[in-house]
């Protein structure tokens, strides 16, 4: 009786999914989320709720949008009090699907189907959960691109913004 009660336990524990992430972490379940350890932000918060420790908030301007790539630290873009860019280069943050810095690509390909490759920038487009063809000319102005840059064998950043703001920078 107790090595059925036992197996019914740890059965249980595995199904829940208690086992997939590191203690202190939970998951994030959409493309606008990142957590650290158990800090969930959305992209939709606005500056004064980022409840996560370690950005560097910045304010838009054009050079500090198009410098981001240059910088050591993990950034938060803010634009009128909204956040408009996530740049991660913290490996205890965890974005969609469990994806951070210094995963593999073949984690990253192994875990999404839409991804378009240019050079060492792996970049996906989300309409809610849902990945979306990146040649789609109607993509909602609201859909989330993530895009995954490595060195060839992994994840060294990774960058988040809306569709609206992502066109505003090219």
């Amino acid at each position: 009786m107790k090595k059925h009660f036992l197996l019914l336990i740890t059965l249980l524990f595995l199904l829940s999914g208690c086992s997939q992430n590191k203690p202190g972490q939970i998951s994030v379940d959409n493309p606008y989320e990142i957590a650290k350890g158990t800090s969930v932000l959305s992209y939709y918060d606005v500056e004064d709720n980022i409840s996560i420790d370690d950005f560097t908030i910045l304010e838009h301007t054009v050079s500090i949008a198009f410098g981001i790539s240059e910088r050591n630290d993990s950034c938060i873009i803010v634009r009128d009090g909204m956040i408009r860019y996530i740049y991660i280069v913290d490996e205890d943050i965890i974005t969609y699907k469990g994806i951070s810095v210094g995963d593999s690509i073949d984690k990253l390909k192994g875990t999404f189907s839409n991804i378009r490759q240019s050079g060492d920038r792996y970049n996906i487009f989300f309409n809610n959960k849902n990945e979306q063809v990146l040649t789609d000319p109607n993509k909602e102005d609201t859909g989330i691109w993530i895009t995954y840059c490595t060195d060839g064998s992994k994840i060294t950043s990774i960058h988040i913004c809306d569709a609206l703001y992502g066109r505003e920078l090219r």
